[in-house]
């Protein structure tokens, strides 16, 4: 079996243990159970805040677990891997959804055995919904201690005439998409698709302007990849057989628009 190794240094582990001795002693505990080791990662320093590079390559290579081929993951215990209950659950449900065992030495769990992947999996269950519970319990205290206040995140504030600059294509710039708009005002799609429709009803968007724009650049430039030429013999030859166009469509891998439109253009269909 193929696991990775993580370890971080913990206020219990000053002046005992080294990120070295624990990656070592993961090692050994990895050799003596015939398992090889595809992936060691560390993070120093007892702190469980800020940055930890080493758990970001851990779960990255979890996601990638077709490619990186993880089967288990081997750290001393659950308090070196997580910083809280909920980042545990986080994780913990993160190795469960690609298949991925854990094991803690010191802490006795291993899931590559079946009782112990059924307790885990169970303490999973459990403490997700504990944690939707507790957070609609918090939700409703606070509307209770203050009725009045507004519900949800506080509105996001940011320069409405250059989401309009962008939007129109003012000031000589070419118009841009919503989501090269997100990408720039550092918003979501959701939040632009919203503020327009906010400024078109009230009558202070322009779309004219924007077409206007488009038309004196040449318009946006289309992504995606460029159509797959159409081969009119293997097209002749398919319709001759089948005389249905989803079938001629999904032999030749093109939409059913463009198979239609073609054999209007050779005379081997009626305009509709």
């Amino acid at each position: 079996m193929r696991v990775a190794l993580y370890a971080r240094t913990t206020a219990a582990d000053e002046g005992r243990d080294t990120m070295d001795t624990l990656l070592a002693r993961l090692a050994a505990q990895a050799a003596g159970r015939g398992w090889t080791v595809a992936l060691e990662c560390a993070d120093p320093g007892p702190w469980p805040e800020g940055r930890r590079d080493g758990l970001r390559r851990l779960t990255d290579a979890v996601r990638a677990t077709p490619e990186t081929n993880i089967q288990a993951v081997l750290v001393p215990t659950l308090g070196h891997l997580a910083r809280s209950l909920r980042h545990l659950t986080d994780l913990g449900r993160l190795l469960l959804a690609h298949g991925v065992a854990l094991i803690a030495v010191d802490d006795h769990l291993d899931t590559t055995d079946p009782g112990g992947h059924l307790h885990w999996s169970d303490w999973l269950t459990l403490s997700a919904r504990l944690t939707v519970q507790h957070r609609a319990e918090a939700a409703k205290l606070a509307r209770l201690r203050n009725p009045t206040a507004p519900w949800g995140r506080p509105p996001i504030a940011f320069n409405i005439p250059e989401l309009l600059d962008a939007w129109e294509g003012r000031r000589g710039q070419q118009p841009l998409t919503q989501r090269q708009i997100a990408a720039k005002l550092g918003l979501s799609d959701t939040t632009i698709r919203k503020h327009l429709q906010t400024l078109r009803a009230a009558g202070q968007l322009e779309d004219t302007a924007r077409h206007r724009a488009l038309a004196a650049r040449g318009g946006l430039p289309r992504g995606g990849r460029p159509a797959a030429p159409l081969n009119d013999a293997d097209l002749i030859a398919i319709w001759s057989q089948t005389h249905n166009i989803t079938a001629v469509a999904r032999h030749l891998h093109v939409s059913r628009s463009r198979v239609r439109a073609r054999l209007q253009d050779i005379k081997l269909l009626e305009p509709t």
